[in-house]
C-alpha cells in the first residue's frame, strides 16, 4: 500500500477516534471521569506511552490533575505556575530519554487558560503539525467537558452547603428557642438553674455566630476579592496564650501544652490568626481522645518568619483524604458528636487567612505521631 494511503487511513482512524472520545467526554458524570478519560485516550490518540493533565487553581498554578504512564508518587509535589520554566520541569517528567519529545497544548475556557494536556511522543516521526491539531481538539473537547462538570459540582455544592447549614441550625436554634421558653417561667426557678439557662443560650447563640461568620469569610473567599486582613504589630506568643486560656474556659476537661521559642512578634491580623488558631485548636479537640493533650508550639528563631505547629494523638487521617482537607465541606472523620459539628468551611477559611499574610498551611498524620498542622507565617516587618 503507498505511503500517502497508510497515513490517510491512520488520520482517518484517528479522528474516529477522536469522534469516539468526544462522545464519551459528553456523557461522562465526574470530574474524575473526565479527567481520568482525557489523559488515558490522549495517550491512546497520539500512540504515546505517557501523558498529563493539569489544571489551574485560584493561585493561577498548575498542579497534576491526572495522568497515565507516570509514577503517581513524582506528582504530588509539581506545581508551577505558567512560566517558561513550566516547559522543562515537564519534559523532566514526561520524557523517557533524548529518543522523545514533549507536545503540550493549553486547555482554554471563557478566553483563559484553565489547564494544559501534554504527551510523550517517539522523536524523528512526522506530522506533528496533524498531532498538536488532534491533541488541540482533544484539549478543546475535555475543557468544555470539564467547565460542564465544575458548574454541576457547583450546583451541587450549593444544595449540599443549604442542607448542611439548615441541619446544623437547626440544633442551637432549638436550644435556645426551648431555653427561652423556659425562662419565661424565671420567677418560679432557682438562681442555679436560670444561670445554666443562660449559659446553654449563650453557647447556642455563639454556634450560630460561628456558623454566619463562616459562611461570610467563605462567600468573600470563593466569590469575592478574598478574606481581608489588617495588619498591626502582633505577638503570636501571647496571641496564642489568650486563645488557650479561651478554649480551656470552654473545654475544662481538656489539657493543653504551649511552648514558645524564640521572638514572636510580626506584622499580622490578630482577630484574623485567632480565628484560625481557634480553629485549628477546635479540630484538635474534636478529634483526639479526651484524656489526651492538645501541644501548641509557636517557634520563631527564625528571622523572616514564625511557625504554629499544633499537634494532636487523635487517629491517623487517611492519606487520601489530605490533599483535600482544605477543601469546602471536607473532614477528616465523620465520627464527630453534634457538639463537635459544623458547616465543614473552618480549614477552608483557615488556608484563605494564612494565605493572606503569604504564609503557609500543611497537616501530616500518621498513627504513630498523630496528626501535626504547621503554619508558618512571614513577619513582614
Amino acid at each position: 500500500m503507498p505511503l500517502g494511503s497508510i497515513h490517510q487511513d491512520k488520520r482517518a482512524q484517528q479522528l474516529r477516534k477522536l469522534t469516539e472520545i468526544s462522545r464519551a467526554l459528553t456523557y461522562a458524570v465526574s470530574l474524575g471521569e473526565v479527567l481520568d478519560l482525557t489523559v488515558r485516550r490522549a495517550a491512546e490518540l497520539l500512540e504515546s506511552q505517557r501523558s498529563i493533565l493539569m489544571l489551574t487553581g485560584d493561585d493561577g498554578v498548575l498542579s497534576v490533575r491526572a495522568s497515565h504512564g507516570l509514577d503517581t508518587a513524582k506528582l504530588g509535589s509539581f506545581h508551577e505556575p505558567l512560566h517558561e520554566t513550566l516547559i522543562t520541569r515537564l519534559e523532566a517528567l514526561l520524557l523517557a530519554g533524548p529518543d522523545e519529545h514533549f507536545l503540550g497544548v493549553p486547555l482554554v475556557a471563557g478566553g483563559d487558560v484553565t489547564g494544559l494536556l501534554a504527551v510523550a511522543k517517539p522523536s524523528g516521526l512526522e506530522d506533528q503539525e496533524d498531532d498538536e491539531w488532534l491533541l488541540s481538539a482533544l484539549a478543546d473537547q475535555a475543557a468544555v467537558a470539564l467547565e460542564k462538570s465544575r458548574l454541576d459540582e457547583t450546583a451541587e455544592f450549593r444544595e449540599r452547603l443549604i442542607g448542611i447549614v439548615s441541619h446544623d441550625l437547626r440544633n442551637p436554634v432549638a436550644v435556645i428557642m426551648m431555653a427561652a421558653a423556659v425562662l419565661s417561667r424565671w420567677e418560679q426557678m432557682e438562681p442555679a438553674a436560670i444561670n445554666k439557662l443562660i449559659s446553654r443560650i449563650q453557647n447556642s447563640g455563639k454556634r450560630v455566630t460561628d456558623m454566619i461568620r463562616d459562611l461570610l469569610d467563605f462567600t468573600q473567599a470563593r466569590l469575592g476579592s478574598g478574606i481581608p486582613i489588617g495588619r498591626k504589630r502582633t505577638e503570636l506568643h501571647s496571641l496564642v496564650r489568650q486563645v488557650v486560656e479561651e478554649m480551656e474556659i470552654a473545654h475544662p476537661e481538656r489539657s493543653f501544652s504551649l511552648q514558645h521559642l524564640g521572638n514572636g512578634r510580626g506584622e499580622w491580623d490578630a482577630d484574623r490568626l485567632a480565628q484560625v488558631i481557634g480553629n485549628l485548636l477546635s479540630n484538635a479537640v474534636a478529634y483526639s481522645p479526651p484524656d489526651s493533650v492538645v501541644r501548641l508550639t509557636t517557634d520563631g528563631t527564625s528571622e523572616g518568619f514564625v511557625t504554629l505547629v499544633i499537634e494532636n494523638m487523635g487517629k491517623a487521617i487517611p492519606g487520601e483524604l489530605l490533599p483535600h482537607l482544605f477543601e469546602p465541606m471536607r473532614r477528616a472523620s465523620a465520627d464527630l458528636t453534634n457538639m463537635h459539628r459544623s458547616v465543614g468551611l473552618g480549614l477552608y477559611i483557615v488556608k484563605h487567612i494564612v494565605d493572606a499574610h503569604g504564609g503557609v498551611v500543611t497537616v501530616s498524620s500518621s498513627d504513630a505521631m498523630g496528626t501535626a498542622v504547621r503554619v508558618q507565617l512571614p513577619r513582614n516587618v
